[in-house]
Formats: structure tokens, sequence, C-alpha cells
């Protein structure tokens, strides 16, 4: 079998029975699609441990990759082979008796401090509180229409923040996935880690009821959650232009992505005393090891935002299984009164 055959029967199985995100799969295949291409589509037969030795040569020398990507690259490699080894294709790894692995790059997430986290949510109220007051029969469609998408924009900010999700995962959200009787927000993970989260954050729910009865008026058929102007599911890349423009707006200079609106809240529920296990399962990861980033973080730097945040119970989200179980309302229970 030759390694582009190979590699195509391993990215067919990542989605048909890993059932791995897109993507993984697409990051896996332009991994590979560079393997293959440096041993010229060889035959599996006629590679050895010395000809991945070469490549891994190759992808540190001259290349200027950061560490942290000529890592990726090896696991993608150990999975590739991983794969071929369970299918009986090769005997063995070809990683087998390659003892150098990169050295893994700490990594501190960047985070906002307290002063602009403040400014962010107070802007986007702002904007939906300015806006308001210019809706009257006959505002005209364009000024309902700057209305819809601030009350829009301020649930995005305020959903991101108080859930710690990632913005492709708020991107991926459909309007059956939430739920603001209970406050759950059904989040569709990484590959197949899913989980359901609790938002306890009455600002929160406050803002995404405004923008869910706004969405519920929209013309389009669309099952999408937050919709772009032509209706479409709105894309990760509109929502970092979204919080690039609020961020200017909102006057705050760290150039910074809407990533550390999670990084800042992870932070924030490490400092407050959660263990890391929970901020794991809140977070999404598959590894209590990615989460320990936040360890170097929270101590020095994070104090200032537990004293004034904490304060508007932004700190209410957590996972189902972490959450008590909701209080049974009592039913008044009445007899039918039979006909006469």
């Amino acid at each position: 079998m030759i390694l582009q055959d190979a590699m195509h029967r391993f990215l067919n199985a990542c989605q048909s029975e890993m059932s791995l995100s897109e993507k993984t799969t697409r990051a896996y295949a332009y991994d590979l699609g560079q393997f293959v291409d440096f041993l010229e589509n060889r035959d599996l037969n006629t590679i050895n441990t010395g000809d991945v030795r070469n490549y891994l040569s190759y992808l540190e020398e001259g290349h200027e990759l950061k560490e942290s990507t000529v890592r990726r690259k090896i696991m993608t490699l150990k999975a590739f082979f991983g794969f071929l080894t369970s299918k009986t294709i090769i005997a063995e790894s070809l990683l087998n008796g390659i003892e150098k692995k990169p050295m893994a790059v700490k990594i501190i997430p960047k985070i906002l401090n307290a002063n602009d986290v403040i400014r962010l949510l107070e802007f986007v109220d702002s904007e939906v509180s300015r806006l308001s007051w210019l809706i009257r029969p006959g505002c005209g469609r364009k000024i309902r229409s700057f209305y819809e998408n601030a009350v829009r924009d301020r649930s995005i900010i305020q959903l991101l923040f108080s859930s710690a999700m990632r913005i492709g995962e708020l991107t991926e959200l459909d309007i059956r996935d939430v739920d603001l009787e209970v406050g759950n927000v059904h989040v569709k993970g990484k590959g197949t880690r899913d989980r359901v989260l609790v938002i306890n954050c009455g600002k929160t729910i406050e803002a995404m009821g405004a923008y869910l009865k706004i969405r519920s008026e929209l013309p389009f058929e669309n099952e999408a959650l937050f919709l772009n102007r032509f209706g479409g599911r709105l894309s990760i890349f509109a929502v970092e232009n979204i919080f690039e423009r609020v961020r200017k707006a909102a006057g705050i200079r760290r150039r910074v992505t809407p990533h550390a609106l999670r990084h800042t809240m992870a932070t924030m529920l490490l400092n407050n005393g959660v263990e890391l296990r929970k901020i794991q399962g809140i977070l999404g990861h598959s590894s209590v090891v990615t989460t320990q980033a936040y360890d170097d973080v929270a101590p020095k730097r994070q104090r200032k935002i537990l004293a004034k945040l904490s304060e508007d119970r932004w700190l209410g989200v957590q996972t189902t299984q972490d959450s008590p179980p909701p209080v049974q309302q009592r039913t008044i229970r009445r007899h039918r009164k039979e006909e006469n």
C-alpha cells in the first residue's frame, strides 16, 4: 500500500470510526500530506524508522517552526501509525525507537485584566440601551438592524465570558441547545466531548433572553442560534471581527482575541477555589494537564478580577454533574367536578 492510500484510509476512519471533528481531520490531512510529499509517496513496506528520523530533522532544520507545531506533527504521525498497526497494515509503529521528543512549550494564557473585562461588558450593555431609545414605530429597518445586532453582540460577548466556551463551540450552537428556564447550554465539544453547562449568571440569562426574543422574529429558516445579516450561521471569523470592533470601541488598547474571555473565566474559577477537575469539565479539556496551564496565571495576576467581578455573580458556570438538582415545584391537585 502506498502512503497516500494509507493516509486516505486513516482520514476516512477519523470521521467514520473515531468521530473526530472536521478541524482535527483537516489538521491531520495537512500534516500527513507534508509527510507523504517528503517521502515521495513511497510504498509503506519500503519506509523505516530512519526515514521518519530524516523527516523530523527536515522539520526542525531551517523551517523556523514552533516547537508546539513540530510536536503536533509528531502526534499526527503517532495517531497515523497507531491506526495502521491496529489494522495490521504494518507490524509496528515507525516511531518506535525514536526517543527524541520536542520539549513542551509552556504557554501562559492571555487574559484580560479586571478593568478591561468590566469596560467590555459595560460597553455592550450601553450600546443596547443607547439604541433601544431609537426604536419606535416608523424608525426604519436600518435603525432596527443596528439594535438587533447590538443585542446579538452583547449576548455573544457575555455568553463567551460567563460560559468559558470556545469561539467555534459558540458558532455551532443551535436554538435547541439553549434552555434558559434551567440555564442549560448544550455545547458540542471537540471530537465527541459534548458537555452541558449551567449558566447561573443573571446578566447573561437576561441578555440571552432578549436576543432569543429577537431571534424568534427573524424571517430565516435556520436552526443556528447566532446568525449573520444574510440569515446564515455566524462564522468564527465574524465573531472575531465583532469582538475586535467592540474591543476598540470600549477603549481596550491591548490586542487580544475573544479566546481571552475563556482564559479569563478559567483563571477566575481557579482563583475562586474551584477544583482543576471541575474546571477541566467546564472547559471541555481532554486532559487535566491542559487545564493546569492556569496555575501559573491565577495566583499572580487575577486577584482584582475576583474582587470586582465575583460581586456581580459572574462565577456561576458549572457542568450539570456539579450543579444541584432543580427544585421540584409543588403541584396543586385539583379534583374535577362531576358534570351534572
